[in-house]
């Protein structure tokens, strides 16, 4: 039996066929591997994309909040321990 060592190209790519489990059904889990488009199909679709912005902007916020709320105990911490000390 010859082995080919060149890499998977187009039609003869394999595809790994593992079933679903409910977390990756549900999108909160790891999915295992699809079938690589290639061609015209591949292109981010509009709701990837949309997906992705809401993500990053929700990720960016929420890094915003919780820093403003770290510094801010911080600084009411500082505060509160300098009026301690002095008074």
């Amino acid at each position: 039996m010859r082995k080919n060592l060149l890499p998977p190209d187009g039609d003869i790519e394999k595809g790994v066929d593992q079933k679903w489990s409910i977390g990756a059904l549900s999108g909160i889990w790891f999915q295992p591997p699809r079938k690589v488009s290639t061609g015209e199909k591949a292109k981010i679709q509009w709701w990837h994309r949309l997906r992705s912005l809401i993500l990053i902007v929700s990720i960016v916020v929420g890094g915003g909040i919780a820093i403003a709320a770290v510094l801010g105990a911080g600084f009411f911490a500082a505060g509160f321990l300098l009026e301690q000390f002095i008074g």
